[in-house]
């Protein structure tokens, strides 16, 4: 149910307060409502986006060429669920090598995260040669504001207040007691348990406000905002490949659920678990998108001087209608960083809290993880006369390169198992703190390359999942 007077519940001791209606926290709630536990979601902006809130999301970045803070996320019902992509795939079982849980601990939570996500597909990853794997993605078709407004607003158990903004918490000796809100005026809302759910860089500022505000509530040590992570993403190659040959090497080595170029227009391939370690090198997905191939396109020119044979053999063979263009991409991994992070500005937002400051910065292991993955994906490709590939010169010197961030904020609240290199513990409860829990991609101990959003669901689930049981 829709609450426009907070003055009806300011006195109601809610189960849980979740604070955010992104994908973390309408899933919590519609977990939560499932046990008929009643919640209440807290949400900063409105129905629908308003420029005006944009001066909540300002925010400075220091280091290299990152997106801007201010347009890179939405303050309104869904959050930035209204506007992602709607690209899911899981993490692999080696990507949390490092995390207190396993994958089979979320793999429980598939079939509630697919219809939560509208997903209709089983998810695979099959060998694609020694030391590859190809794998797939999925796509959602959710909006969240637009698929779960009404829902929400009809629910006996999940309130939902708008136009709320998030202040800090309140409390002392690991206790939470109250959270203050904004709403036209200042109001002190209590639960029994309170979820931050607010983006992988939202949870880090108002946990950083809030130990200010509340010194004696948060261990001194706690490394909130450290260990900062997104998905480099760029182009790093362009080449020719023959379909027929292709097609004969996924058959002779029984590849299992390659894609037909005609209808996907899209190979995925990553390295697995064994080539990685052997490699000493960061998860990395390589985006191999084909298009159709023709006798004048630049392509040809490109590669006559570095595969002059191939090229012939191309001609000789008039194999021009079995050919195609390929470009590769890649989405990668970045290592957990202790000072790549998020800190509080100086310049401050309407209510005067601080803005996020981030720093973050390219890492040359990127490049070498990038370069390592492509060259193993080219070497079926020779090996199998299948094709060649050009690959862009910034990967052999040391020259800079422009890569975009993938609109994927994690980490800074990571999960763990001590408070000395993390923020929660295995269950997204905050260490030593009996009643505060984080949920979304800041909680990501390592980012994979994989898209985020399916695993937060899925970590969401699991959160409400696990408060039902307390």
């Amino acid at each position: 149910m829709i609450v426009d007077n907070l003055d009806l519940i300011k006195n109601k001791n809610f189960f849980a307060i979740i604070i955010g209606s992104g994908p973390a926290g309408i899933s919590s709630a519609i977990e939560l409502e499932k046990k008929n536990i009643e919640c209440l979601i807290i949400e900063a902006g409105d129905k629908d986006s308003n420029t005006k809130n944009l001066e909540y999301l300002k925010g400075e970045t220091k280091g290299h060429a990152y997106n801007d803070l201010e347009n890179s996320r939405l303050r309104q019902f869904g959050g930035t669920g209204n506007a992602w992509g709607g690209n899911c795939n899981p993490m692999s079982e080696n990507d949390f090598d490092q995390w207190p849980i396993e994958k089979k601990d979320l793999d429980i939570y598939e079939k509630s995260a697919k219809a939560i996500l509208n997903l209709k597909n089983d998810f695979f990853s099959n060998s694609y040669s020694k030391n590859l794997n190809i794998y797939n993605i999925d796509w959602s078709d959710v909006k969240f504001g637009i698929k779960y407004y009404e829902y929400i607003s009809k629910s006996k158990y999940i309130h939902l207040s708008l136009n709320t903004i998030f202040e800090n918490f309140n409390g002392a000796d690991g206790n939470v007691d109250s959270i203050t809100c904004f709403k036209k005026e200042r109001y002190l809302l209590k639960s029994k348990y309170f979820i931050l759910s607010c983006g992988g860089i939202e949870n880090n500022r108002l946990l950083l406000w809030s130990k200010i505000c509340a010194p004696k509530l948060f261990t001194e040590s706690l490394p909130i905002g450290n260990y900062y992570m997104d998905h480099p993403f760029h182009s790093i190659g362009k080449g020719i490949i023959n379909y027929k040959k292709l097609d004969t090497y996924i058959k002779k080595n029984d590849i299992k659920n390659a894609p037909l170029i005609t209808c996907d227009n899209l190979i995925n391939v990553a390295a697995n678990k064994k080539f990685l370690l052997e490699k000493n090198i960061l998860n990395s997905g390589l985006y191999i998108g084909f298009q159709n191939a023709y006798e004048n396109d630049s392509i040809f020119k490109q590669l006559r001087c570095m595969a002059p044979n191939f090229i012939k053999k191309i001609y000789d063979e008039r194999a021009a209608k079995d050919l195609y263009k390929i470009e590769i991409e890649v989405l990668q991994e970045q290592k957990a960083i202790f000072d790549r992070k998020i800190t509080l500005s100086k310049k401050l937002d309407p209510l005067r809290i601080p803005q996020s400051e981030l720093s973050w910065w390219k890492d040359p292991a990127e490049k070498l993880s990038a370069k390592v993955i492509s060259e193993e994906f080219i070497k079926i490709l020779m090996k199998n006369d299948i094709g060649r590939v050009g690959l862009e010169e910034f990967l052999f010197n040391y020259e800079d390169y422009e890569t975009s961030a993938g609109y994927h904020q994690m980490g800074g609240t990571r999960m763990g198992d001590n408070e000395k290199d993390s923020v929660v513990d295995k269950n997204l409860k905050i260490h030593g703190i009996t009643n505060l829990f984080v949920s979304g991609s800041s909680v990501f101990r390592t980012s994979s390359y994989s898209h985020p959003t399916y695993t937060i669901v899925k970590l969401a689930l699991r959160l409400s999942d696990h408060l039902s049981k307390i």
